[in-house]
Parts: C-alpha cells; structure tokens; sequence
C-alpha cells in the first residue's frame, strides 16, 4: 500500500514539474498586463485529458503557480492557482467517459472539455487582472493571449489518442 501511494505522489510530482518547465517556453504579449502564451497550458490540458481531474488540476494549478512564482509573473501566482486548479478539474471532468468508464477516449468529450476550461480560463484569470493587478478595460487587452493559448492546447486533441494507443500496444506487448 505504502509504495502505491508513493508511486501516486511521485507521479504527480512529475506532472507538476512537466507543467512548470513547459510554461517556461512561450513569448511575452506586449499590450497585455499579464499576456504570457506558453505551452503549459497544452501540457495541463494533456494531463487533465489524460489522467483526470484530480491530477489535471493539481498538476496544472501547482505546476504554472510555480512557474510564476519562479519569473517574473509572481503577482499572477494566487490567481493562476486558483484558476488554473479550476480548469484542470473541469477538463479531467469532462474527459471521463462514464460509458466506457475511461479517461480521455471520447473526442467529443474531449472537444468539449477544452472549450469549457477556455472559458473558465478567460473570465478567471480577466476577473483577476481587473480586480487585482489593473482595470476592467486593461484586463481586456490580455484575452488574445489567452485565446492563443488554448487554440495551442487543442494539440492535446492529438496528443492524447497518440498516448492512448501507445499504452494499449505497450500493455500488449
């Protein structure tokens, strides 16, 4: 028993750490507050999709709280966790296929899933920044960035069947 549950905190150890080191790679929008379009958000929406809304969620909250705790982004840290916690909760959610009883093999559901946590994402982290760090109009000039974002984390819709198949013909083996 002990050894599963280290395996399980080892695991998700893993996945916040892919999170983290994956939002390190992405540019800087100018115009925005907080603008920052990374591939984080594909990893997370990955691992939501994947492996559900428990290790979605805490992989993608802790994972891109640390990355802006760790740069330049730190006044963002509460606000992403928050957000970014919600959002991975919802898409893992979502991506649960209760007639198979599966994670992540209905693409409808995993359409779906990414569209909603786009949405969570947008009004959370646009809330955030006009209540927080700016002003409503201000907070407006962020949303491309963060659309940006997830038209990135739709890779996750090719993603995730390619790791699906790969685990099948593993265990096949």
């Amino acid at each position: 028993m002990r050894s599963l549950e280290t395996r399980k905190i080892t695991f998700l150890a893993a996945m916040i750490a892919m999170v983290t080191v994956a939002s390190y790679f992405g540019i800087k929008w100018p115009i925005s507050a907080g603008g920052y379009t990374h591939l984080g958000t594909l990893v997370a929406l990955i691992i939501a999709i994947k492996y559900g809304k428990t290790t979605g969620a805490l992989a993608g909250g802790i994972g891109m709280m640390l990355f802006d705790l760790f740069s330049m982004y730190t006044a963002w840290a509460l606000g992403t966790l928050v957000v970014r916690l919600v959002v991975g909760y919802v898409v893992g959610w979502i991506a649960y296929d209760n007639k198979k009883e599966s994670q992540g093999t209905n693409m409808n559901r995993n359409i779906i899933a990414i569209f909603i946590g786009m949405i969570i994402m947008l009004v959370g982290y646009y809330f955030f920044e006009a209540w927080v760090l700016t002003t409503y109009e201000k907070a407006f000039t962020s949303i491309p960035g963060n659309v940006l974002q997830f038209v990135i984390g739709l890779g996750a819709l090719y993603v995730v069947p390619k790791l699906i198949e790969y685990e099948k013909a593993t265990l096949e083996e």
